[in-house]
C-alpha cells in the first residue's frame, strides 16, 4: 500500500506505477547530488567573505571562529540536498522511514565496526597504489583531500567535530538514510548499490574513490541488515576520527610519526576485522541477510531507469568531471 493505491491487483498497472516511482526516485537522487556538488563548491565562500570583512575592519578572528564557520558551511552543504530529497521524493510506503534511527539488532555494531575498519584500511592502501599508477601517466599532481585541523585546544576539538563527527552524521543521513532507504522499495541489493555509487561519486578526489566505494557498500549492508542508521553513523565517526588522528600526527610530529600511527592503526584494524568477521559469521548463521525483491519491476526495468534518468546522469557526469578535471587538464588528445 502506498497512499491510496492497492498493489497486486493489476500487474500491468503496478509495473507502470513502479516505473513512475523509480523515475521520481532517480530524479530526486540526481538533483540532490547536484545540489550537494554546488553546495560543496561554495563552502569556502562564507569564510572568504568573512575574512575580507575582517581584514577591512582590522578584526582578528581566532581559529575557533574559523572552525565554527567551516562547520556551519559543511552542515549547510549536506543539509540542503538532504531536505531537497525529502520534499521532492514525496510520500513513502506505510511503515517505511527514510531515517530509521532505532536500536540496531543485537550483536551487530562491534563486529561490523571491526570488519569495516579492516576493509577500509585495506582499501586505503589499494587506493594509494592505484593513485601512484595513475600519477605515472598524467602530468598533473593528483589532488588529495586534507582536513585542516588545528593541533591543540578548543580549535582542535571544533576541527575534529567539523572534520569527523558532523560528516559522519550528515553523510549517513543523506546516503544511507534518504538515498538508500528511498530505493529499498525497489530491492535492498539495488538500494545498497545505488547508495554506494552516489556516495563514491560525491567523493571528488581520486584517492577517495576506492575507500568510498568499499565504505559505501559495507555501510549500506549494515544499515539494511541492522535496520538502523546508528550502526553506519558510529562506524563512520570512528573511521573519520582515526583518519583525523593520522592527519594530526603528521601535523604535530612529522611524516615519520604519521607513518607510524597509520601503520599501527592499520594493524589493529586488520586484527579487529578478523575478530569481527568471525563473530559475524557465527552471529549471522542461518539469518536472511538481505530481503529479496518481489515487486513488479524486473532487473532490466530498474537498470534501464538508472541509465536513462537525466538528472542522475547529469549529476554523475558533473561529479566525475569535478573529480578528473584537475588531472586531465593539459593532457594532449591523441
Amino acid at each position: 500500500m502506498e497512499g491510496d493505491i492497492l498493489w497486486g491487483v493489476d500487474p500491468v498497472r503496478d509495473r507502470r506505477l513502479g516505473r513512475m516511482a523509480l523515475r521520481r526516485y532517480f530524479s530526486a537522487a540526481g538533483l540532490a547530488m547536484l545540489l550537494f556538488l554546488l553546495a560543496a563548491l561554495s563552502t569556502s565562500l562564507p569564510l572568504a567573505l568573512l575574512r575580507w570583512y575582517w581584514q577591512g575592519h582590522n578584526i582578528q578572528a581566532g581559529d575557533s571562529v574559523i572552525q565554527l564557520v567551516n562547520m556551519a558551511s559543511y552542515v549547510f552543504s549536506l543539509l540542503v540536498p538532504l531536505l531537497f530529497f525529502v520534499f521532492f521524493h514525496g510520500p513513502r510506503r506505510a511503515g517505511c522511514s527514510l531515517f530509521p534511527l532505532g536500536r540496531p539488532k543485537k550483536g551487530i555494531l562491534l563486529p561490523a565496526l571491526g570488519v569495516c575498519l579492516g576493509v577500509c584500511s585495506l582499501s586505503n592502501y589499494l587506493s594509494s597504489w592505484v593513485s601512484l599508477l595513475i600519477q605515472e601517466s598524467l602530468p598533473n599532481r593528483i589532488p588529495v583531500y586534507r582536513a585542516a585541523i588545528p593541533s591543540e585546544g578548543a580549535p582542535m576539538l571544533l576541527g575534529l567535530i567539523s572534520a569527523a563527527i558532523l560528516p559522519a552524521i550528515f553523510e549517513e543521513l543523506l546516503f544511507r538514510g534518504a538515498i538508500l532507504q528511498g530505493a529499498r522499495p525497489f530491492g535492498d541489493t539495488f538500494a545498497i548499490l545505488i547508495s554506494a555509487l552516489a556516495f563514491t561519486l560525491c567523493h571528488t578526489t581520486v584517492p577517495q574513490l576506492i575507500p568510498a566505494l568499499a565504505a559505501g557498500l559495507l555501510f549500506g549492508f549494515f544499515a539494511v541488515f541492522s535496520d538502523s542508521l546508528l550502526v553506519p553513523i558510529v562506524i563512520h565517526c570512528v573511521y573519520n576520527l582515526l583518519a583525523s588522528a593520522v592527519e594530526l600526527a603528521g601535523t604535530t610530529g612529522g611524516a615519520q610519526l604519521q607513518r607510524d600511527v597509520s601503520l599501527s592503526i592499520s594493524a589493529i584494524a586488520f586484527l579487529l576485522c578478523l575478530a569481527g568477521g568471525l563473530a559475524l559469521a557465527r552471529r549471522l548463521r542461518g539469518e536472511i541477510l538481505i530481503r529479496k525483491y518481489h515487486g513488479p519491476l524486473t532487473l532490466g526495468d530498474r537498470l534501464l531507469a538508472t541509465v536513462t534518468s537525466i538528472p542522475f546522469l547529469a549529476a554523475a557526469g558533473m561529479l566525475c568531471w569535478t573529480t578528473w578535471r584537475p588531472l586531465l587538464e593539459g593532457v594532449p588528445v591523441k
